[in-house]
């Protein structure tokens, strides 16, 4: 019994090596991308991705590479390679369930996901993890809010297809040891460093709503609400904004020398929180302060 399974097992693993060999080599990487692609697209107007081309993985599964997504031909995101695998009993069921991981803007990201076998445009959901991303590898931030932000990103994600709004994006994040930039400057300052910003934002069709922002830096602390409206061209995106800003002592005492009296008021000063309101667009914004 030994001696045979001796003499077959060679075979057995030549037989085994060279069917990977042509499942590899002889995998339909552009009929596969098409399909994807197409689908993708279809289900989502406006938006577009792109892929280099796709291998078979193991465990049972695809690897993207050179991933692109484009909003009316404005890039959004990239990311080197994904890899997505199925639950191979989720497709003996009615809804699909995949898991996809990957590397993009230096950092990397994983999550799930899950669509109907017989609707896959329809309720597709996935749930994401962003991990030691570099805010100024996401060309997307300077485009549509046309200031630079520097700084290290982490945070979960939720996308959603489907309903009467038909789709919804989710997200907390958490982005750390940075730099923003002001295209009109506020107290003087072009640029505000910050140790640490977390937000949390939902954007529904065009209409991005921060629930929550707050913002920890070493010349003032702040928090922030509202929504930005967006447009094209971006500069064009409505704001309605409100929230404090609470300064330490020394920018305080620096800010009452330089600002005149009338425009911001001892009282104010001397309460150590500033209200501010922002009205207008993204290219012309305005600053109401009490």
């Amino acid at each position: 019994m030994m001696s045979n399974t001796r003499k077959w097992l060679p075979y057995v693993i030549y037989s085994m090596g060279a069917a990977l060999f042509f499942i590899y080599y002889l995998f339909p990487s552009d009929a596969v991308k098409n399909i994807i692609t197409s689908n993708f697209n279809t289900a989502n107007p406006g938006v577009n991705i792109t892929i280099d081309h796709i291998t078979p993985s193991f465990p049972p599964g695809l690897k993207l590479h050179h991933v692109n997504l484009y909003y009316l031909n404005d890039a959004l995101f990239k990311a080197e390679r994904i890899k997505i695998a199925p639950n191979l009993l989720s497709l003996l069921r009615s809804r699909i369930i995949f898991f996809f991981k990957g590397s993009a803007f230096k950092g990397s990201l994983e999550g799930r996901g899950e669509f109907s076998k017989n609707r896959p445009h329809q309720n597709f959901m996935v749930q994401g993890k962003l991990s030691n991303v570099q805010m100024e590898e996401i060309s997307a931030v300077k485009h549509y809010f046309g200031r630079s932000l520097t700084g290290m990103l982490n945070g979960d994600f939720t996308c959603r297809s489907g309903g009467k709004s038909g789709g919804s994006l989710g997200a907390k994040l958490v982005i750390s040891d940075g730099e923003v930039e002001l295209l009109t400057p506020v107290f003087n300052m072009k640029r505000i460093p910050f140790r640490k910003i977390d937000a949390d934002l939902t954007m529904i069709d065009r209409r991005l709503k921060i629930k929550r922002c707050d913002m920890e830096g070493a010349p003032m602390n702040g928090s922030i609400s509202g929504a930005v409206t967006l447009k094209e061209p971006p500069g064009d995106s409505y704001l309605k904004l409100s929230g404090v800003i609470k300064p330490n002592r020394s920018f305080l005492e620096n800010l009452g020398k330089d600002f005149p009296a009338n425009l911001l008021p001892e009282k104010v000063l001397n309460k150590g929180v500033i209200r501010i309101r922002i009205y207008g667009t993204l290219d012309e914004p305005r600053f109401f302060l009490n």
